[in-house]
C-alpha cells in the first residue's frame, strides 16, 4: 500500500499499526526501516518518526543494532502514561471521534481535600465539570475535573463547551506542563455502570491527577475512570547502564 499526501508520518504510523494488529504477534520483529520505507512509499525518516511515535505509545520497542519489536498489538486506545496529553487528543490520535454524552458544570466551594490538592483555601470557589467521554459514541471515560476558578470561567465554559480542558486553559494564558498521577485498579460501582452504560461490573483504571502549569502551580485536579477493556496505559521501563 502506497501512502499519499497529508501528514505522512501519521499515515505511516497507522499503516504500521494496521500491519501489527492484522498479522504480527507480540515480540515479533518488524521489517527494517528500509523495507518499511519501500513498502509504504515514504522516506526512511518518515518511517523512523512513525516508529518513534509508536514506541512512545508503548506499541513497539527498538533495540539499537537489533531491530524494532512488537510489544503490544491491541485495538484498544493505547496511551503512554509518561506523556501528558488531553483525552481528546489521545482519542483522536487513534482514529476515533471524541465526544461527550453529558457535560455537567457548576461553581462550588472547595472541600478540604480538593483545596489541599490545588493549593487554595477550603471554601474557595472552584469550577466542577463532570463528563462522560466517548470514542465513536462509545462511553470510555467517566471524569470529574476541579479547576481553580477564574473570574467569568463558568460563563466561558458553558458558552464554548470545549472538549479539551487543556485548550480551555489556554484561554487564560495557562499551559499544562506536567501532572502528579496516581493509578489504581477498581471495579465499577453502580454510578460508573450507569454512566458508562455497562451491563455488569467491569475492571476500571482509576487515575487521580493534579495538573500543574508551566509556572509549577496546580490548576486542576481530576478523578478519571477508564474502561480497561477500551484503554491500555503503557510505560517503557529501561535498564539503567
Amino acid at each position: 500500500m502506497k501512502l499519499t499526501s497529508k501528514t505522512l508520518t501519521a499515515q505511516a504510523k497507522d499503516a504500521i499499526m494496521e500491519m501489527i494488529n492484522n498479522s504480527l504477534d507480540v515480540m515479533t520483529k518488524l521489517p527494517s526501516e528500509n523495507e518499511l520505507s519501500t513498502k509504504l512509499g515514504v522516506s526512511r525518516n518518515t518511517v523512523r518518526e512513525a516508529l518513534k511515535t509508536l514506541e512512545n505509545d508503548g506499541v513497539v520497542s527498538t533495540r539499537h543494532g537489533v531491530g524494532t519489536f512488537v510489544i503490544r498489538n491491541s485495538n484498544n486506545i493505547i496511551s503512554n502514561i509518561t506523556i501528558l496529553d488531553s483525552f481528546t487528543k489521545i482519542i483522536t490520535s487513534h482514529g476515533y471521534t471524541p465526544g461527550s454524552l453529558s457535560n455537567y458544570v457548576d461553581i462550588r466551594p472547595s472541600s478540604d481535600e480538593i483545596a489541599s490538592k490545588l493549593g487554595v483555601n477550603p471554601g474557595d470557589d472552584i469550577l466542577y465539570i463532570e463528563r462522560i467521554r466517548t470514542a465513536d459514541g462509545i462511553p470510555v471515560i467517566y471524569v470529574e475535573d476541579y479547576l481553580v476558578y477564574k473570574e467569568g470561567m463558568y460563563e466561558e465554559y458553558t458558552k464554548v463547551q470545549t472538549q479539551s480542558l487543556f485548550d480551555f486553559w489556554s484561554k487564560y494564558s495557562i499551559k499544562m506542563a506536567f501532572s502528579n498521577c496516581n493509578i489504581k485498579a477498581v471495579i465499577s460501582d453502580d454510578n460508573l455502570m450507569k454512566s458508562l452504560k455497562l451491563s455488569s461490573p467491569k475492571a476500571m483504571l482509576y487515575l487521580q491527577q493534579t495538573h500543574y502549569c508551566t509556572k509549577g502551580v496546580p490548576v486542576m485536579y481530576s478523578d478519571s475512570y477508564f474502561r480497561s477493556d477500551k484503554f491500555d496505559f503503557s510505560l517503557i521501563r529501561k535498564v539503567m547502564d
